[in-house]
């Protein structure tokens, strides 16, 4: 039984401490708590009729779903040296560790006995999958739009259903827009660090309208790119504030993390121009 607390920090060291693991640890990198999620799923659920003890056992099952994705999705798929013994088991216990933490979620639950929370987690889970097998299928998104519509439903959805559930449409919006905006700087920020991004390689493919010559077209599609990924950076930024103001109130954490959100997107357009 996890212990009832009104701080958020507490909460995210009940919920570290649940996710551990000694065997798994030795072997694999220590579980991340996406500490966004937990901001909204805390605002979410201090704006519902739910007691302390649920609130603290949901929040606490829907991270450790989400721990479990975030694991599953880090195991390599490359193809280099999957033969080898110690590269194998990294692998196997990765996927090992995701399931355990999916098995967590299901016990946690089983406490309060709620399967209406069980079947909305799995439905996320489910569309998760989903949107996943969309974005890393080549070729299969054609325009903008449907590129932040899958993005959304990968990083939102588990708070989407749970907004849903409780009648809370501007929870599911704050959610959708705060969720997108940050995943769309981490992908600048893979992008500058590595040259490697999902995203940049999905809007690269999209058609560009660029009629330069053969040796000016990468330069010239690539910048398109940039300016493309510009555009939908501004656009969440200017959703996520018309979002918020729906809010009745607001955790002064999040208010914090937003604005430091809206205070990167406000100055990206200088990481261009110092690359330029």
């Amino acid at each position: 039984m996890l212990n009832i607390t009104d701080d958020k920090s507490q909460l995210k060291q009940l919920i570290e401490k649940k996710a551990q693991h000694p065997y798994l640890l030795k072997f694999i990198q220590k579980p991340s708590l996406d500490e966004d999620k937990l901001l909204l799923l805390w605002g979410l659920f201090n704006d519902v009729d739910v007691k302390s003890e649920k609130r603290d056992q949901y929040i606490t099952s829907t991270m450790l779903v989400q721990i479990a994705l975030d694991t599953h999705e880090i195991v390599s798929n490359s193809g280099e040296g999957l033969d080898l013994p110690d590269v194998l088991k990294n692998r196997q216990l990765q996927v090992l560790a995701g399931d355990y933490y999916s098995g967590l979620y299901y016990q946690v639950l089983a406490t309060v006995g709620n399967v209406e929370m069980i079947r909305i987690l799995s439905s996320a889970i489910k569309k998760i999958n989903d949107n996943k097998i969309i974005l890393y299928q080549q070729g299969s998104i054609k325009d903008v739009q449907s590129l932040l519509t899958t993005i959304k439903a990968i990083e939102a959805s588990l708070i989407h259903k749970l907004a849903s559930y409780y009648q809370q449409p501007d929870w599911s919006y704050v959610s959708e827009d705060f969720l997108l905006l940050s995943r769309l700087h981490a992908e600048k920020g893979r992008y500058l660090t590595t040259g490697q991004s999902i995203i940049f390689d999905i809007l690269r493919d999209m058609p560009s309208g660029c009629s330069a010559g053969q040796d000016e077209l990468a330069p010239q599609k690539e910048e398109q790119v940039r300016i493309r990924f510009e555009k939908c950076l501004g656009d969440a930024r200017k959703s996520l504030e018309r979002s918020m103001k729906k809010l009745v109130k607001v955790d002064d954490d999040l208010k914090d993390r937003v604005k430091v959100l809206m205070e990167q997107t406000a100055s990206i357009a200088n990481s261009y121009v110092k690359e330029g």
